[in-house]
């Protein structure tokens, strides 16, 4: 007889504290099951979903992709689940070609054609622009831009595919990811989330969380 485990209800709503609490996920490819085995434990601690309790939420390559999901309102054990399915898959293939297909079409099956509209928090997908070398960072809230607030666009107008494919685009490891305008590669900054917020923020104290 095989024994079931019941799907865990999250059902607690917490209420405003004056934190402004921040979740910063770093890339590492398959070891994003590590980061999601942590994410799990802060989520029953919680037992609400992770974007109803972090204001902010940042992410590099695999982190990115967790990040995402959970902006996106997922719950952890789907996001595991997602993993189990892509993963494998993308981190299996021979070259950094195949690799690179494999991870265009796991971007495009998990995300389809949601943009930095549909997020539910203020998110970051940091990559970099690989012409300049700096940070590139795809935001989903005018409240996190810095200067630009008139000409502020969700993501700079991209899907949200299309940024997780260009923060998890490591090269050599992948193809550098270029679309329109872009020209990404990963950018291991996740900690970069702490100075955004705190500039979004500069009243609010932040949170002890660290970085993973």
């Amino acid at each position: 007889m095989v024994e079931t485990t019941a799907e865990r209800v999250l059902t607690t709503e917490h209420q405003p504290d004056g934190l402004c609490r921040i979740l910063a996920l770093d890339g590492g490819g398959a070891k994003g099951f590590y980061t999601l085995g942590v994410l799990k434990e802060i989520e029953a601690m919680l037992d609400c979903p992770l974007y109803k309790r972090f204001d902010v939420i940042f992410g590099t390559s695999t982190g990115a992709i967790i990040a995402s999901l959970i902006a996106l309102g997922y719950k952890i054990d789907d996001i595991h689940d997602l993993y189990k399915e892509h993963v494998p898959t993308v981190m299996g293939k021979k070259n950094a070609a195949s690799r690179t297909a494999a991870l265009a079409k796991l971007a495009s099956d998990i995300f389809g054609t949601q943009t930095f509209e549909d997020v539910k928090t203020r998110i970051g997908v940091v990559a970099t622009r690989w012409l300049t070398e700096r940070p590139m960072i795809f935001k989903g809230s005018v409240d996190q831009a810095h200067g630009r607030r008139g000409t502020f666009s969700p993501g700079f107008g991209v899907s949200i595919a299309d940024a997780v494919q260009a923060s998890c685009s490591a090269y050599p490891f992948f193809q550098r990811f270029c679309n329109n305008y872009l020209g990404s590669v990963t950018s291991n900054r996740s900690c970069q989330g702490y100075a955004q917020a705190f500039t979004s923020h500069v009243n609010v104290v932040l949170s002890p969380f660290a970085c993973m």
